[in-house]
């Protein structure tokens, strides 16, 4: 039997708290410096207000070590939903962002919204996006790195003639994740990503029925891949496809009650894990030596 050093093994024994001793930066988006003047995106009743802007600010959208967090979202491009593609032209189309989103959980979301423009003979396609985050008053001139982010993302879910998918990367500081129990959203672990595949029945577009809880630390910008298979039966109308972001504790009653348990990324064995939580200590004692 190989015994654990003492030290090794308190990492063993912190891990699985991991989630709940984090530090989080709560975020809120509805502070936008752009302004959402355009109505009703893609004729839906979602909004009403957005943007279809490539980008939007919000200042004051967290606070961490006494300083205001500012953040920005950028549509990086029309991706083809093989991880790293981009397209010029895609059967999908940008619809834009919706800031201070869903009253039903206070607002202060963040809709995100695309569509299929009906090209059948290109049936899978999306958008990729970045959220950044910088130290507030620099006017989006100092990018940040967070020691935590919690995002739920909601209203994953799909339509019975079109599937979801959505792509969270690694490299992003993407340490783990928890999906609601009634979402039917299952996760496929690809090679530096998570795909999470929505279940193609609907939930409502303010709840965490059809939601995912993703974890991340030491991040200072996190990407999306949101992507979609279109069939070409599904009627026009039905072929927006939308997820709501929120940063903020509050929009599921501040637990988890109703989520599975929480999935390291990635599941290793017992002793790369011990390996890997060293590791993670001596990277976060470089990072604050050069943050210093």
């Amino acid at each position: 039997m190989t015994l654990l050093h003492p030290r090794t093994a308190l990492l063993f024994a912190l891990l699985p708290l991991g989630a709940e001793a984090q530090t989080y930066v709560d975020l809120d988006f509805s502070n936008n410096v752009q302004p959402a003047l355009q109505m009703y995106p893609n004729n839906s009743t979602l909004g009403p207000y957005y943007s279809s802007a490539t980008s939007m600010d919000f200042t004051n959208a967290g606070s961490y070590n006494g300083q205001s967090v500012d953040v920005r979202v950028s549509l990086l491009g029309l991706t083809d939903g093989e991880g790293s593609s981009f397209r010029e032209y895609s059967s999908y189309q940008w619809v834009g962002w919706i800031p201070d989103y869903n009253d039903g959980f206070g607002k202060k979301d963040l809709g995100v919204y695309y569509r299929f423009g009906g090209n059948n003979a290109q049936p899978t396609g999306g958008i990729a996006w970045s959220m950044s985050f910088y130290q507030g008053g620099t006017n989006f001139g100092t990018q940040v790195t967070l020691p935590g982010v919690r995002l739920l993302i909601y209203d994953h879910d799909g339509e019975p003639l079109q599937s979801e998918s959505i792509r969270a990367f690694t490299g992003d500081g993407l340490v783990g994740y928890q999906t609601h129990n009634n979402s039917g959203i299952t996760a496929l672990a690809e090679d530096g990503s998570y795909r999470f595949n929505s279940r193609g029945v609907g939930h409502p577009e303010t709840t965490a029925d059809g939601g995912m809880l993703l974890y991340y630390e030491n991040t200072s910008s996190i990407r999306f891949d949101m992507f979609s298979t279109t069939h070409e039966d599904l009627p026009p109308q039905d072929r927006g496809i939308f997820a709501g972001f929120s940063g903020h504790p509050a929009v599921y009653g501040g637990n988890t009650d109703n989520f599975g348990s929480y999935v390291v990324v990635p599941e290793p064995t017992a002793p790369i894990l011990a390996s890997a939580a060293a590791a993670t200590l001596l990277l976060r004692r470089t990072r604050q030596s050069a943050s210093a």
